[in-house]
């Protein structure tokens, strides 16, 4: 049998209080330590939900419930705010039957019943992110939504019971090889079998936390938006809404293009799914550090700006195709200025390989050889990109 220890800290100045609470292991547990910490606005009458940061290996997320901008975030849902100290990451351990004995622990100590049934939003970074779909994935029913940030040892086993809850998934373009891969294999696997999931790339940044908070408040709030129901009783387990694809927009991976799912003309089935279209607007721009601002090709009814490309570039057939392992880029400049014109080189996972900036470019035909020696056979793409023009072109390396 467990023992709960506890402590309840009443801070007056933010009208609020944070409780804290240790599980213990038990004879059948083996998650080693479980200490978690919970803050309440006093003004909150019902909570509606639980937004739970988990930190990274070795951490302790339990000061967050002190954050003010994390505060003023779970305010405005009127959610509480939760913080760990954990440290194992496997269901099995017992660890995901401690955390629910925490809460309902809290639930009685604070007088708030109704966190016994609410769901719960869990922003991961590193090893939190693989906690947050473990945890998801053991009790999807109450599970708004996850972000994961960076991690490299998700279970890659299929994971039907998270493909209807909204994930966004972080990788470092930068980052370890094998933390990219695993995300990415992940996101691969589900999608096809309709996973309501984001992949977002950060350019030029390894193992870092992710700093955009707009874009993790945008997809908190809008998640949190659709998927509690309008009415609910908070005294009894809650149906989460599930999302419909007919209001989804979908993002290529490597062009960042965006479109709403009814005009979407690219493969679905390895695109980044988005709930709205502020938020794929959102993933675009994080994607490609604001350079791009294209969508696929819709109807004009469906409000979506097609971008006209002025005739100042063309993208010649890159040579020769397939190649091995030498392949020679060559383009026109048809007028000037191109102030600034970007050559990347992609895999098909989008990860960018290599990267080439011109500046001031003149009128007339310019080369660039990429050698590939390093790299497998495989397909890869090149993309061209100045301040108002876009080609992108598929090579194939034979070794």
């Amino acid at each position: 049998m467990n023992k709960v220890f506890y402590i309840l800290l009443i801070i007056t100045p933010l009208s609020a209080e944070i409780y804290d609470i240790s599980i213990p292991e038990n004879d059948t547990s083996t998650y080693n330590y479980a200490d978690f910490r919970i803050r309440i606005n006093d003004d909150i009458d019902t909570v509606r939900g639980i937004y739970w940061f988990m930190h990274p290996n070795n951490g302790d997320s339990r000061n967050i419930v002190t954050d003010s901008s994390y505060l003023a975030l779970v305010d405005s849902q009127n959610f509480a705010l939760m913080g760990a100290h954990i440290y194992n990451m496997h269901m099995q351990t017992g660890i995901g039957d401690a955390t629910i004995m925490a809460i309902d622990s809290i639930a009685i100590l604070s007088n708030h019943n109704e966190l016994s049934f609410i769901p719960f939003f869990i922003n991961g970074y590193s090893w939190g992110g693989q906690f947050a779909y473990h945890f998801a994935n053991w009790i999807p029913e109450r599970i708004i939504g996850v972000i994961t940030q960076k991690g490299g040892y998700h279970n890659t086993e299929f994971a039907e019971n998270l493909i209807q809850i909204p994930i966004l998934m972080f990788v470092g373009e930068n980052d370890l090889q094998y933390r990219i891969d695993n995300l990415t294999e992940i996101f691969l696997n589900h999608r096809p079998f309709g996973a309501k999931w984001t992949l977002a790339m950060e350019q030029n940044a390894g193992h870092s936390q992710i700093n955009d908070h707009t874009y993790l408040n945008l997809f908190f709030n809008s998640i949190v938006n659709m998927r509690i129901p309008e009415t609910i009783n908070p005294f009894e387990p809650i149906i989460l809404n599930n999302l419909s694809d007919s209001s989804a927009w979908l993002g290529n991976q490597i062009l960042w293009h965006i479109g709403s799912f009814q005009c979407y003309d690219e493969n679905i089935d390895s695109s980044s799914w988005f709930p709205n279209k502020t938020i794929g607007e959102k993933w675009q721009s994080f994607v490609s550090n604001n350079s791009v601002i294209d969508t696929s090709l819709c109807d004009d009814q469906m409000n979506i700006i097609n971008l006209t490309v002025p005739n100042k570039l063309v993208l010649n057939a890159p040579y020769p195709n397939p190649f091995n392992p030498f392949i020679t880029i060559s383009f026109n400049v048809l007028s000037e200025p191109i102030k600034t014109l970007n050559i990347i080189f992609y895999d098909l996972n989008g990860r960018i390989l290599n990267k080439k900036i011109f500046n001031k470019l003149k009128k007339g035909n310019h080369q660039l050889r990429w050698n590939t020696q390093e790299y497998p056979s495989g397909i890869y793409f090149v993309k061209l990109l100045s301040e108002n023009y876009e080609s992108v072109t598929k090579v194939i390396l034979l070794k």
